[in-house]
């Protein structure tokens, strides 16, 4: 399996499915008659990131990937101050995703990829390595935690929302029941 497969591809499929889930949640706290800023500003616990961070951490995470795997330098990402800007920073990561070099991507398996933390912690990886170990682990954490945020505050969503991808796999005869 292609290093662009499981990266770019899988990402852009599931900032589709947080588009969906952000749009349900925006509609259901409109419904009840509140702002969705407050969907915006909910975590899961005190010590935790809000929503809007999350977003911004999904999407920073897969651009990272593609920046981090094509040897470009890394960008910062400010998060979303009100749902149109969640819904713009995701829609602005499809299209940069929309536009990496799947060659470029695929050749970077043994590239030299270091992740540099605060209090002087670095990881030396390969680009496999990363794209394995870090960029994907990371981007689903966030993911799910923006899922599970909107979850916590009553917003209906179920599996089907989070991989709502799966359904083009649907035999005809279950399509259509």
């Amino acid at each position: 399996m292609s290093i662009h497969a499981v990266t770019v591809t899988c990402f852009a499929q599931m900032l589709r499915a947080l588009q969906t889930l952000l749009t349900k949640g925006e509609e259901y706290a409109q419904a009840r008659g509140h702002d969705p800023q407050n969907l915006l500003d909910a975590r899961l616990a005190p010590d935790m990131y809000d929503l809007a961070a999350q977003v911004r951490f999904t999407c920073t995470q897969a651009r990272e990937a593609v920046e981090r795997l094509s040897g470009q330098p890394v960008t910062t990402l400010p998060a979303p101050a009100s749902m149109a800007e969640a819904q713009a920073l995701i829609h602005q990561t499809l299209a940069f995703l929309a536009g990496a070099d799947r060659q470029l991507i695929d050749d970077s398996g043994q590239r030299a990829v270091a992740i540099e933390l605060p209090n002087a912690i670095t990881f030396d990886m390969t680009g496999e390595e990363y794209a394995r170990n870090w960029a994907t682990p990371q981007f689903y954490f966030h993911l799910v935690t923006a899922y599970n945020i909107l979850r916590h505050n009553g917003v209906p969503l179920g599996k089907a929302d989070y991989a709502q991808h799966m359904f083009a796999y649907l035999r005809p005869s279950q399509a259509a029941g």
